[in-house]
Order: C-alpha cells, then structure tokens, then sequence
C-alpha cells in the first residue's frame, strides 16, 4: 500500500481531501436540511401532531450534542481512519433502522443515532483530519471540502423528496444505509490514512 500511494503523481492529501469532502457529504441524513422532509411523511404515515415529531427530534438532538465529547476523544484515541470507519457503519445502519421506524419511540432512537453520528460524528471526522495533511495550504484544502456541505445541503433535500414521491421514506433511508456501508465505509477503509508519516510522507 505505500509504494502504491507514493507512485501517484500528486500529494496524497488532496485524495484525503476528496474523502473528507465525501464525509461531508454523507453527513446529509443526520442534518436537519435532510430530516425535514420526512417530518410530513411521518405526520401523515402515523397520525402524530407535529410538536410531538419536533420535541422528539430537538431532544435527541440535545442530548446527542451531550454525547459528542465522547466522540472526540475516541477520535483521539482511534484515529480518523478507524473512526470513520465505524462512524460510517454506525450511521448506515441507523439509516436502516429509522426505515423500519413503526413507532415514536423507535423515531426517537434513529433521529439521536443519526444526529449523534451523521450531523455531529461524520462532520467532526474531516474537520480533525484535513488539517492534519496540511500547513501552508490548510485554508485552501479546507475550502475544497467545504464544497462537500455545499452539496449535501442542495442535494439531500431534493433527493429525499423526489425518492419519496417515487417510492417511499422507508426506501428512502435504505438507499442512505446501502451508500454509506457499501460505498463510503470501504472507500474510508482503503484509501483514508490519519496523517502523513503513515505512507512515509513529512
């Protein structure tokens, strides 16, 4: 793996770069823009009043804020590479479960695990990592992967909307759990290093 990485023809940090811009990305179902199409298709599907979808989404929000100090200190302790890994998995699969989500309490528990690790967890990972590929050009690598929130805040809602109309919410969070666990976690896996002395790089 090293004599591959260091035979490509430019720094190994702007792939980085474009993997974190991609966890950005994926951040999309645990971040309000995304989850606010679904509040209507929850009203309609299970008769609930839409305080009762709110209240329960701003407290699992709260107290997966609460929860995010632990995040950062695995994140110290594991490295990005290893967290990202599971942060994805962990995410992807809460997708999965939010898609057969059959009542308030099961609502509760996906919209804290999606908070907890799409908006607070896989939002912290490339934050902590980029830098760490980059002195003179940090500002301008951070810039790059902003691009990644861009996207994700033009894409998720109109995605989520037009999925939903053609099919359904419950597909729709099985589409985000298949494109995190298949896609992103064995892209984190393989080519996500924590820094560059990993592949013999200053």
């Amino acid at each position: 793996m090293k004599g591959n990485i260091l035979r490509f023809p430019f720094y190994y940090g702007w792939a980085i770069v474009l993997i974190s811009a991609l966890a950005v990305f994926f951040s999309g179902p645990g971040q309000t823009y995304s989850n606010s199409i679904f509040i209507d298709e929850y009203i309609q599907h299970f008769g609930w009043s839409r305080s009762e979808v709110s209240g329960i989404y701003s407290a699992a929000t709260l107290c997966a804020g609460i929860l995010m100090m632990f995040v950062g200190r695995f994140v110290d302790k594991l490295g990005q590479r290893k967290m990202m890994v599971v942060v994805g998995l962990v995410l992807g699969a809460a997708c999965f479960f939010n898609s057969f989500a059959v009542n308030i309490w099961m609502v509760a528990a996906g919209f804290f695990l999606i908070r907890l690790f799409g908006q607070g967890s896989m939002t912290l990972l490339p934050n902590t990592l980029v830098p760490q590929w980059f002195i003179k050009k940090r500002g301008r690598a951070m810039s790059f992967m902003a691009v990644g929130s861009f996207a994700s805040a033009a894409l998720f809602p109109v995605l989520n909307a037009w999925m939903i109309e053609k099919w359904n919410w419950q597909f729709t969070w099985q589409v985000w759990g298949f494109l995190l666990v298949f896609f992103f976690v064995p892209l984190a896996f393989f080519c996500v290093r924590n820094q560059p002395e990993d592949i013999g790089l200053l």
